[in-house]
């Protein structure tokens, strides 16, 4: 089974393939040309039409490859994603291959700079040794740039190696399909050329894992009958003397193969056009909103009742189809998110009791986000806000993650049974951040001085104090939007992490969904192709797509000032990922947290800047594997009310907020 899905096998032989493109690394232009190999011979090597013929195991392996880029002068990096319907894993109902959308995939000119590597060998390696130097794994990140590692990751553009580790798929259906799993340890540069490179590894009986025939082929200078390989012949050619020079010989790599990223542009065009014009037309203070529902004393029968709460709905510049779950961007004729009119989203307010006594006073406006699959009025009704509230004297003001709220569930839930879905969630997410912006825009803006939000005459909200805080996806979404957001300087992202299919195997909370997942791909190594591949989409909006630019800006939009807080072996959004997010955004460690990550320095509170804060609530270690944990101490849900995360929020969002410490220590707030 050449290919690697059932059925999906082609005869050899005939003409086809990619046209060729002359992917010369800039490394080359110094180390000199690879070498003129004179031979005659054709090898007959596996293949199958529309897979990665490098490796013969796995149609989409090795991946991401260049093997799914085309020539095209119109776009930034000059190429344009072309994956072929073999590509892609039929569900158990036949729908995938020809019947996937690829549409969406089609508009990127380069592979996600947040993506994940993965490869297969015809057995697994045992990455507790080699036949050079140790295997990087997520506890030796660093040993991924010593020379003699066995896995390289190298960025042509620079001829930089490119920190990282390894792991075997935990959830493999059996050795033969087990896949191998190289993650980069922070975000990769978009309009960058990657090489990839393996190379003594042996499995568990100390042999060395044998490469695959039509790579054994190119590597050694010989021709195959590959079309797709043969297109490329000359390319991998230049790959092997970028990667000698660089201090990887040829000679003994069981693998290699080279990958483009796509540029800014094409990540984050599509947000910062709406961006740009949803501002246009909400104008300095926004475009108004309704009160249907005004409610003195809410959760009076309770120890931390408001002074009010306030729900409605405020307007929006649409960018939909359609309003409501399952609706794609609107596009106009530059293919860009074109303005469709105006609509309503929903919104609730909390007005604490100590904004008002003993007298009214403006306090700040903070919006928040939820988390996974929930809705802004449940989550920020709750006893806990209405506590920060009034402890705080915040005005907290919620609304829906349009596209991963409780009304979208459904749709999320169809993506993993067929993912040409899935574009509907991403998109919807695009009119979710302008929906965030309006909302902070509108309450510090038009709707401050309606009469639910002022006592006295006074109006309980200061324009001047706008903020952002998210938890869990709010935090992961929440990225995106502190990046584009033009009325917020700072906020906080608390539990949060990046690369959601990175993140999701490791969370307890995908457990639930899983099942469907399985039934429509019964077979682990379809799941492990497909997953990944979402993280093209998910660029556009998800804080993977955009951490760079938080912290350091991008064009129109300035840097913001961000404070992570997490929660030490959190079993929902994993340290691992939330160690990522951080370096992916530069955030440093502030001395004394609990947990200190490979790449981030560590800097000493008080100070004014970002930061990265693990809080010890005492939750028990999750598998180290990219699998669930079966318990969940719920640290994820409950470090946002522990004193110590208060005051580091409290600290922090302020027009003179620091980054603090409130531990002697190690951060444990018990």
């Amino acid at each position: 089974m050449a290919g690697g899905y059932p059925d999906r096998t082609a005869l050899r032989g005939g003409a086809g393939g990619l046209p060729c493109r002359m992917f010369v690394p800039l490394l080359v232009l110094s180390a000199g040309c690879a070498p003129e190999v004179s031979t005659n011979e054709v090898v007959s090597v596996p293949w199958s039409e529309g897979c990665e013929n490098l490796n013969d195991l796995y149609c989409g392996f090795p991946w991401p490859s260049d093997r799914y880029l085309e020539p095209d002068p119109t776009t930034v990096t000059g190429l344009r994603l072309a994956y072929t319907p073999e590509f892609i894993p039929p569900n158990d109902a036949g729908v995938g291959g020809d019947t996937f959308d690829f549409e969406p995939y089609r508009r990127l000119d380069g592979m996600s700079p947040s993506t994940r590597i993965l490869t297969v060998f015809d057995r697994p390696a045992d990455l507790t040794r080699s036949e050079l130097g140790a295997v990087p794994g997520q506890d030796n990140i660093g040993d991924s740039l010593l020379a003699d590692s066995p896995t390289v990751l190298l960025d042509l553009t620079t001829g930089e190696r490119v920190p990282h580790w390894v792991e075997h798929d935990a959830r493999a259906d059996g050795p033969e399909e087990t896949v191998l799993l190289l993650h980069p340890a922070g975000r990769l540069v978009e309009d960058h050329a990657y090489a990839v490179a393996i190379r003594g590894l042996v499995d568990a009986a100390g042999t060395a894992l044998a490469a695959r025939p039509a790579f054994a082929a190119v590597r050694d200078g010989l021709h195959t009958d590959a079309p797709d390989v043969e297109a490329r012949w000359e390319d991998m050619q230049a790959l092997f003397a970028s990667l000698e020079a660089a201090g990887v010989p040829r000679t003994g790599l069981q693998s290699a193969w080279r990958f483009h990223t796509a540029s800014v542009d094409a990540i984050t065009g599509d947000l910062r056009a709406m961006r740009a014009d949803a501002l246009d037309r909400l104008g300095p203070e926004g475009i108004g909103c309704t009160v249907s529902s005004v409610e003195d004393d809410y959760g009076a029968d309770t120890e931390w009742p408001l002074y009010r709460r306030v729900r409605g709905t405020f307007t929006v510049p649409s960018y939909m189809e359609a309003p409501g779950p399952g609706q794609r961007l609107a596009r106009g004729a530059d293919g860009l998110p074109a303005y469709q009119g105006p609509d309503e989203a929903p919104f609730t307010l909390l007005i604490p009791r100590s904004l008002v006594t003993p007298e009214p006073r403006a306090g700040r406006l903070l919006a928040y986000g939820h988390g996974l699959l929930s809705e802004g009025e449940r989550t920020v009704s709750s006893d806990m806000f209405r506590y920060v509230a009034d402890r705080e004297a915040t005005v907290v003001v919620a609304t829906d993650w349009v596209g991963m709220s409780n009304a979208d569930e459904a749709v999320v839930a169809s993506a993993l049974v067929d993912f040409s879905d899935f574009v509907y969630t991403t998109d919807r997410l695009h009119q979710s951040m302008i929906n965030f912006i309006a909302l902070s825009r509108t309450f510090a803006g038009v709707c401050r001085g309606l009469p639910e939000l002022t006592v006295d005459g006074v109006s309980l909200v200061d324009p001047e104090q706008v903020y952002f805080a998210g938890g869990s996806q709010g935090g992961i979404l929440g990225g995106t939007l502190l990046a584009v957001h033009p009325d917020v300087e700072r906020g906080v992202l608390l539990v949060n992490g990046a690369a959601f299919p990175f993140l999701i195997e490791r969370s307890i909370d995908f457990l639930p969904l899983d099942p469907i997942f399985q039934q429509w791909f019964p077979r682990r190594i379809d799941r492990a192709a497909v997953l990944p591949l979402a993280q093209h989409l998910w660029d556009h909006t998800e804080s993977a797509g955009w951490l760079p630019h938080l912290t350091t800006g991008l064009d129109e939009l300035p840097p913001k000032k961000v404070l992570s807080i997490v929660a030490l072996n959190d079993q929902q959004v994993t340290n691992l990922g939330s160690d990522w997010a951080a370096r992916g955004a530069g955030l440093p460690l502030v001395e004394g947290t609990a947990r200190t990550a490979w790449g981030l320095d560590t800097v000493t509170a008080p100070y004014d800047g970002s930061g990265y804060v693990t809080l010890d609530l005492g939750d028990r270690a999750p598998p180290t594997t990219n699998t669930a944990a079966d318990f969940n101490d719920d640290g994820h849900s409950t470090i946002c009310w522990t004193e110590s995360c208060i005051e580091l929020i409290d600290a922090f969002l302020r027009p003179d907020g620091v980054v603090t410490m409130p531990c002697e220590g190690v951060c444990d707030p018990d």
